[in-house]
């Protein structure tokens, strides 16, 4: 449950992107979150700090498929083994982390983003670390392939930046999909297009009190629809409903709280393009074909909605991504 308990106005980092978000006190279900502004948590962030520098952003600047990296085979392959070799080690750093970071929760003590995002990554990626190991020391020519073909097998820390943007244009293409599905979806509900365009239509549209935009009436097919295009897993037509609606639920706290965070603790213009490219992926911003100055436009508006309209429900905004896709609801007083 995500609660506010104090708030003071902060500014961005940027002067591109105007005054967002606040300093506060929130909880993701019992576990106390406080921002703090000394942490930026991108795989590569845009400070040149390397003290100030979680264990898995330095482990990503080894990444050989960064945007303007020219290198000869050679030097790809060393690259690689590079990445991968700081990969498991920040994984490694990440667990004792981890460990601290579960002890701040039963204390009932203050995090940051940055040790939000281990405290849910790291559970997964624990899961893949010793095969993912074991496959670098006995086959090594074969990761690249392996990774491009079951990126699930692959922990997020030694994820190339090429991987995800494949990944990410595959699931592109269902949300194009699915995007023509939500149309018709709200048809039936009677809404339309323009009842997403702006804040205030879509302010109205939720006051009116439709059940598309209540987590708890929402149909299992509205369930299914959200569950695929928010990339939370696969066999959503053979889960069983409540299976849905939970996981639906996880995805929308955890994006609430990220937003909270990533507002208060004045991060967009700070992340890096790896980050940046995740936080869109997990908000069902199209992210594969946009250049990144479009990807932290995107991302801001989305948290500057959330923050201002809609801190208790995510589900409004969900929907208007489905609706809209590739476009943003258009803020009122927007100086951007």
């Amino acid at each position: 449950m995500l609660a506010r308990v104090a708030a003071t106005r902060l500014g961005m980092l940027d002067h591109r992107l105007p005054t967002l978000g606040s300093r506060a006190l929130f909880r993701f279900a019992n576990m106390p979150v406080k921002p703090r502004s000394l942490f930026h948590t991108s795989a590569v962030t845009r400070t040149t700090d390397w003290q100030n520098m979680t264990a898995t952003e330095q482990a990503a600047t080894f990444d050989p498929t960064l945007p303007g990296r020219v290198l000869g085979p050679w030097q790809k392959f060393t690259g690689f083994m590079s990445f991968y070799k700081e990969g498991i080690k920040a994984l490694w750093a990440n667990r004792t982390q981890y460990r601290s970071i579960k002890q701040q929760i039963r204390n009932d003590e203050e995090i940051s983003r940055a040790e939000f995002q281990i405290y849910t990554r790291y559970p997964n990626d624990r899961l893949r670390m010793i095969p993912f190991a074991v496959l670098v020391v006995l086959a090594p020519e074969l990761i690249y392939l392996i990774v491009l073909l079951m990126p699930g097998f692959c922990p997020s820390t030694c994820m190339t930046y090429r991987a995800m943007t494949k990944g990410a244009r595959r699931h592109d293409k269902l949300k194009q999909k699915l995007h023509l599905q939500a149309l018709s979806r709200i048809r039936n509900a009677g809404l339309s297009t323009s009842d997403f365009v702006d804040e205030a239509a879509l302010t109205k549209a939720v006051q009116a009190g439709n059940s598309v935009f209540s987590l708890d009436q929402m149909s299992r097919t509205n369930l299914a629809l959200m569950y695929r295009f928010f990339g939370i897993g696969p066999l959503s037509m053979v889960l069983p409903t409540s299976w849905l609606r939970t996981s639906v639920q996880r995805r929308l706290e955890y994006i609430r709280t990220d937003d909270a965070l990533l507002g208060s603790e004045q991060l967009i213009s700070g992340l890096g393009l790896v980050e940046l490219f995740r936080a869109c992926q997990e908000r069902g911003i199209p992210a594969a074909d946009l250049p990144e100055y479009q990807l932290r436009l995107a991302l801001y508006n989305w948290v500057r909605l959330s923050q201002r309209q809609m801190p208790d429900n995510a589900v409004p905004i969900a929907w208007s991504r489905l609706v809209l896709l590739n476009r943003s609801v258009k803020l009122a007083n927007s100086p951007v």
